[in-house]
């Protein structure tokens, strides 16, 4: 099947301690490959949104501070080599963390992720020495809370408000990432829709993704 060139650009934020948005972001790249869409990827600090709540939770802490070293190396990467480049460092690191079970925040784990993306390991180390990185990370993190964007995933478009999710428990089938998109698209267009939502559950697939310590 023939796409046609992309007509949409569609901005993704993600954490990469999160396995929401992990499995979001695979179902963006499905939609890409089916639908005349452009994903920008964008960064959100999850352990800077729960600095206070995490004060009492000390494996969230863990998790959210490891994502957040994972996010300095993502703003160096982006700052350096550009967005396509960020974005293929952010599914190295994702296929390392959420489907492999490297230690996220590592810096071995960080170093082999920018390897297989094509990119200098060293930056990795280069990233968690520089302050700088931290502070660009927030940058973009108070703008994105300046969107309306509160967690993650979220996806926005065409100026449309914001929206959290889609949320799914797996990767998708091309054929069903598209028809995901065609629905979640014209949710996001009509301001009006605010929210759809049902329990969630604890099936085994969706425990691999370390949802319980890392969402």
């Amino acid at each position: 099947m023939s796409i046609p060139e992309p007509t949409t650009t569609v901005f993704l934020h993600v954490d990469p301690a999160c396995p929401w948005a992990w499995l979001t972001s695979r179902w963006m790249v499905e939609v890409a490959r089916v639908r005349p869409v452009r994903v920008v990827t964008r960064l959100f600090d999850l352990a800077e949104i729960n600095r206070e709540r995490d004060q009492s939770d000390q494996r969230m802490q863990r998790s959210h501070s490891a994502g957040e070293h994972a996010l300095r190396v993502l703003v160096l990467v982006e700052r350096e080599h550009g967005n396509e480049a960020m974005a293929r460092a952010y599914t190295e690191i994702g296929e390392a963390w959420h489907e492999r079970g490297e230690p996220l925040g590592e810096l071995p784990t960080l170093r082999g992720a920018l390897e297989a993306a094509g990119l200098d390991p060293s930056l990795a180390d280069r990233a968690l020495a520089d302050d700088s990185t931290y502070d660009d990370l927030l940058a973009q993190h108070r703008e994105a809370c300046e969107q309306q964007c509160f967690g993650v995933p979220t996806l926005s478009f065409d100026g449309s408000p914001a929206i959290f999710g889609p949320v799914v428990d797996r990767r998708l089938s091309p054929e069903e990432a598209g028809e995901l998109w065609d629905h979640t698209a014209w949710l996001i267009r009509h301001g009006f829709f605010f929210e759809l939502k049902r329990t969630r559950t604890t099936r085994a697939d969706v425990g691999r993704y370390r949802i319980q310590t890392a969402a």
